[in-house]
């Protein structure tokens, strides 16, 4: 990374481009040099043995010549390890992605970043953004204040993927 990279560049090198979360158990295909979670990577390969693309630049590839990718499993373990940062001392921003809270899904009824907009957990469900949210229901609390009851109920999940609609 470049000296003017930023946090949100460090989070972006840690998070698969396919389930947009950290990766899990990374894998490298060689032939074009991308990154995918294990899990994803097989999924979205199919069942072919012998040949399969890459989602991301369709360059073909063995699914065998994938390897695990050990450095960037620990980069992605640092990265979800690292549960405060200056730029989020507004409390507003999304654990997951560290990406403002901007919208709500009505579905969770919870604040959401424009990341887990895009994500299958809300694919289909009922988003506005969070100030039309606070008029329709209104709710006069903060952000701030929303997102540290959402914070206070995830704690006491004890399953926290399913916390902030992840």
């Amino acid at each position: 990374m470049a000296a003017s990279a930023s946090w949100q560049d460090f989070l972006e090198e840690a998070t698969c481009s396919i389930c947009l979360d950290y990766f899990e158990d990374p894998v490298l295909i060689p032939d074009c040099g991308h990154n995918f979670c294990w899990g994803c990577l097989s999924r979205s390969s199919g069942t072919s043995e012998s040949e399969a693309s890459c989602p991301q630049c369709r360059q073909t590839y063995a699914p065998r010549s994938v390897f695990p990718n050990r450095q960037l499993a620990r980069v992605a373990e640092v990265a979800r390890g690292c549960s405060h940062h200056p730029e989020e001392e507004g409390g507003s921003f999304c654990p997951k992605h560290r990406e403002p809270l901007k919208l709500f899904c009505k579905d969770h009824e919870t604040l959401i970043c424009m990341v887990c907009d895009r994500s299958k957990e809300h694919k289909g469900h009922s988003v506005i953004p969070a100030e039309e949210a606070f008029q329709e229901y209104q709710v006069g609390i903060s952000q701030e204040e929303s997102l540290r009851r959402a914070w206070r109920r995830c704690q006491s999940e004890p399953d926290r993927r399913f916390c902030f609609g992840e």
